[in-house]
This record gives structure tokens, C-alpha cells and sequence, in this order.
């Protein structure tokens, strides 16, 4: 049986991937972003070994990169990964529509709803990290909804990335979020009608566009690198003062 320190210390590495992650997704880092060590240990308070722990957590999510001898940095992607990665998101969502059962429907539709609803507040407000956090969610709702673990483990290994890419990229795309947020108002109404079909086509149109916002609005991001004090990044990490 596990000592308590051990599940302890396992809380504490996830909890620290959490708040890195979080940040990294909410476009609180910058692509290519150096992520110290002693500095986010000092933020957390706590020793370098968790922090560690939880950055090659975050590799294997494909949100950082660990470079020997020189440090452990923001992912950044290419235009190669940006255009495969959202051509695989279409299989992968064209597949979730189509594998969602019929008594499944009515849950999914009133989840994609619910998101819905929170992307009209985040535009009242201007606050475009909620929309793209419910944007997430709202894709997110055909794979759980989907019935099928492979699908949804299949999604789970991009998600981090796609969320991301949503919230670096999308909001310096033109005419956004207006489009997408017209899109997802239409794909509602499809599910619940069952238009499968019809649902899969405006996916492929959405995420299609979606591709070339990105690739366009990444060419005119510069990639910079930060040096933040410990202050400043516990205020980015949401970390009490």
C-alpha cells in the first residue's frame, strides 16, 4: 500500500501540471517560452523534483518541449503540425458525430447548448479566454457523448494542443469569433435533428477554415520567450499572492 507522502507527492505533481497547463492553454505563456525550473518552484513554493515531475507530464502531452542542457520550453508548432493537426481533428470529429447514438443525442445536444450559452456571456464581456475554454468544451461534447473510450483517448492525446492552438491563434484571426461562434448555433440544430450528414460536412467546412485562420494568424505571430519574475508568474499561474 502506497505511503501517504507518496500520494501526496503525486497530488502535488498533478496539481502543478494543472495550473502549467492552464496557463499554457489560456495563452498565459507564449509559444517557445522558456519555463524555469527554480523560478516555477519558487512560484509553487515548493522543490525543483515535483516541478519537474509535472513539466515531463506536460511532455508527453506535447505542451512543452525539454531540451537537455539548455531548459524546458513552451511547445512550439509549426505550420506542418497546425495544418495535421486540425486535418485530424475532422476525421476524428466526422467519426464522434457519426458513432453517437440516437439516446445519447438529446444529452450531447443539451451539453453543446450549455456551451453555447457561455460563449454568448464571454462575448458580452470581450473575455476571450472563456469563449475559447467553452469553445474546447464544446467540441469536446461529441466525444463524450460518442460511446466509444478509443475515440475519446484519441482526442484526449490532442486535446491540450488543439485548446491552445484555439487560444494562441483564434482570436487573431479575422472575423472571429463571429463565424465560429454562427457555426456552432447551426451544428446544434443539426445534431438535434439528427442531420448527421449534413453535421459532418459543416465540421469539415468549419475546422477547414479554422486551419487557415490559424496558419494565416501564426505567420504573423512573433514567438517570443519571457523572463518574468516570480510575482508575475504566480499572477499568471493563479497562485494566491
Amino acid at each position: 500500500m502506497p505511503s501517504p507522502t507518496v500520494k501526496a507527492n503525486k497530488s502535488l505533481v498533478a496539481t502543478i501540471a494543472d495550473k502549467i497547463r492552464a496557463a499554457i492553454v489560456d495563452a498565459e505563456f507564449e509559444f517557445g517560452e522558456n519555463l524555469s525550473e527554480d523560478t516555477l518552484a519558487s512560484a509553487f513554493e515548493v522543490s525543483r523534483t515535483p516541478v519537474r515531475e509535472a513539466l515531463n507530464l506536460l511532455q508527453m502531452e506535447g505542451l512543452v518541449t525539454i531540451i537537455p542542457k539548455s531548459g524546458t520550453y513552451v511547445f512550439t508548432p509549426t505550420l506542418e503540425d497546425i495544418a495535421e493537426l486540425c486535418d485530424y481533428r475532422i476525421g476524428l470529429e466526422q467519426q464522434a458525430v457519426a458513432l453517437t447514438p440516437e439516446k445519447a443525442l438529446k444529452q450531447a445536444v443539451a451539453e453543446l447548448r450549455r456551451q453555447l450559452a457561455v460563449m454568448d456571456k464571454a462575448v458580452e464581456t470581450g473575455d476571450m479566454q472563456a469563449y475559447g475554454r467553452a469553445d474546447t468544451a464544446f467540441h469536446l461534447a461529441f466525444f463524450r457523448y460518442c460511446g466509444n473510450r478509443y475515440l475519446q483517448s484519441a482526442y484526449d492525446l490532442i486535446l491540450g494542443r488543439v485548446a491552445s492552438l484555439r487560444t494562441h491563434l483564434a482570436i487573431r484571426a479575422e472575423g472571429e469569433p463571429d463565424r465560429s461562434y454562427r457555426d456552432h448555433r447551426d451544428m446544434i440544430s443539426l445534431l438535434a435533428e439528427s442531420r448527421r450528414g449534413e453535421l459532418a460536412e459543416m465540421l469539415t467546412a468549419h475546422i477547414l477554415r479554422t486551419k487557415d485562420n490559424y496558419l494565416d494568424a501564426f505567420q504573423k505571430l512573433s514567438t517570443t520567450t519571457g523572463s518574468a519574475r516570480t510575482a508575475r508568474l504566480r499572477r499568471r499561474l493563479a497562485l494566491s499572492a
